[in-house]
């Protein structure tokens, strides 16, 4: 008995369910931004990285069920980091917007008038809770320099939570590109109101 029950428990292994393939996920086409108000900021400037803190820099993607704790999903992530997925956005945006007279990344070594920095506060997947339905959370602080006097010209945390179609991840990242428009659009608004020379 003892050779039968071990092919059993052989065979038992055997038919476990199979591990969970890896998915990786890019953002959508992000909404053609309309041209600057009053037309462009006259000079370049120059997006760098995104910065961000610990974990939300990572390429797993992070989800929350409730409001203190975030967790990373184990088969789920982002085909780059959000630093450099964010960079590439707001770099397009700033260009298809002509929202300067010249858009840069510092691996492109041009003289740069403005620097624009953004640092990833919230970056999450937010699965249903207290009635609420499924969203991502999206907190950027964006900062516009003025290089020559080391000016800020601009300083602000934009917020939004933008609902999801579903609760897969695959619907989280078409709300994170709908979010991003929506900020995309707050700063184009508020670099409008700055001067122009």
């Amino acid at each position: 008995t003892t050779p039968v029950f071990l092919a059993a428990t052989v065979l038992a292994g055997c038919s476990s369910d199979p591990v969970p393939r890896d998915t990786f996920y890019r953002l959508g086409v992000p909404a053609a931004p309309p041209a600057l108000a009053g037309g462009p900021i006259q000079g370049t400037v120059e997006v760098p990285l995104f910065r961000a803190q610990g974990i939300i820099n990572e390429r797993a993607v992070l989800y929350r069920e409730s409001a203190r704790e975030l967790a990373q999903y184990s088969y789920h992530a982002w085909l780059e980091p959000p630093s450099v997925m964010l960079q590439r956005v707001f770099t397009g945006a700033l260009r298809d917007a002509k929202a300067f007279t010249g858009v840069a990344t510092p691996e492109m070594r041009l003289d740069r008038n403005y620097e624009l920095t953004g640092n990833i506060l919230e970056w999450e997947h937010v699965l249903p809770q207290g009635g609420n339905g499924p969203a991502v959370a999206i907190a950027l602080e964006l900062g516009v320099r003025r290089v020559a006097g080391n000016q800020q010209v601009l300083a602000k945390v934009y917020r939004v939570t933008e609902p999801a179609a579903g609760e897969s991840v695959d619907a989280a990242a078409v709300a994170f590109t709908s979010g991003l428009d929506k900020i995309i659009g707050q700063l184009l608004a508020d670099l409008a109101a700055l001067p122009k020379n």
